[in-house]
C-alpha cells in the first residue's frame, strides 16, 4: 500500500524531473507537475494520463526564480488549489563561467530558483503536511553541496545552502512524522547548463530514468528508517 499517494514535482517537464513524474506516476503517486514552459508540461502530462487513465495530474506553469509566478504558485498552495503529500525540489539551473562574467540579475536568479524556491515551497507545504503527520521533502541538490568549484560560484554556493537547509529542516521536521532528504547526484545525462540529453556515456554521467529510480525508492524507506542524505555518482566519475 502506498504510504504517499501524490507529490509535487518543480522543474518537471525535461531531465530528471521528467524521469521522475514518468517514475512515480507508474507507482500510482498522483502528481502535480510545476515547471516554466506550459507546452512541455501539457505534453508529459498527456503522456501520463495515456500510460495511467485514472491518474490525477495536474500542470503549474511558473518560473521560481521571478518573484510574482512564484508567488502565485505559492498562494495556489496555500490556499489548497495544489496540495501534494511529497515535495521533490527538483528545479535548478547554474552556468558555468568566471564569477565577474556573471551579471548581478544571473546572481539573483540562481540564488532564487536553487535555493529560496526550495525553502518557500517547503514553508507553504509544511503546515498541511503537519497537520497530516505525513509528508516527505525530498531536495535535489548537487554532489557539489559538499566540495567547491572554480567558474560555477553562485551554483555552488546554492547548493551548500540548500543541504544545509535540509538537515536543519529535518531537526524540526521529523517530530511530525515528515522526513527531509537531500539527494546529492554526480554529473546527469541532461540538458543542464545548454548540454544535449542523451548525448554522454553511460559510464561518466547518469541517465535520468535511473537516477529517478534511486530516488522514488526513497518513498519505500519504511516508516521508522530515515535517508538523511543521497549520494548517487555514475562509476567513472571523478569526485
Amino acid at each position: 500500500m502506498l504510504r504517499y499517494r501524490s507529490a509535487l514535482i518543480t522543474g518537471a517537464s525535461r531531465g530528471l524531473g521528467k524521469a521522475l513524474a514518468l517514475n512515480l506516476a507508474a507507482r500510482g503517486v498522483s502528481l502535480v507537475l510545476v515547471a516554466r514552459s506550459a507546452p512541455d508540461l501539457n505534453a508529459l502530462r498527456d503522456t501520463v494520463r495515456a500510460q495511467h487513465p485514472n491518474l490525477s495530474v495536474t500542470t503549474a506553469a511558473a518560473d521560481l526564480s521571478d518573484p510574482s509566478e512564484r508567488e502565485d504558485l505559492l498562494d495556489q498552495i496555500a490556499n489548497g488549489t495544489l496540495a501534494a503529500e511529497v515535495l521533490i525540489n527538483n528545479a535548478g539551473a547554474g552556468s558555468y563561467k568566471p564569477f565577474l562574467e556573471s551579471s548581478r540579475e544571473e546572481i539573483e536568479q540562481t540564488i532564487a530558483l536553487n535555493t529560496t524556491a526550495p525553502m518557500l515551497l517547503a514553508h507553504a507545504m509544511l503546515p498541511s503536511m503537519q497537520r497530516a503527520r505525513c509528508g516527505y521533502i525530498i531536495n535535489i541538490a548537487s554532489d557539489l553541496a559538499r566540495r567547491p568549484l572554480a567558474k560555477m560560484v553562485a551554483y555552488v554556493a546554492a547548493k551548500h545552502a540548500l543541504l544545509g537547509f535540509s538537515h536543519s529542516l529535518l531537526r524540526e521536521a521529523k517530530p511530525f512524522g515528515i522526513k527531509v532528504t537531500a539527494v546529492l547526484p554526480g554529473i546527469i545525462d541532461s540538458a543542464f547548463n545548454g548540454s544535449v540529453e542523451g548525448s554522454k556515456d553511460v559510464t561518466w554521467a547518469m541517465k535520468p530514468n535511473e537516477l529517478a529510480a534511486q530516488i522514488s525508492a526513497l518513498l519505500d524507506t519504511p516508516e521508522h528508517l530515515l535517508i538523511d542524505e543521497l549520494a548517487v555518482h555514475p562509476m567513472q566519475q571523478d569526485f
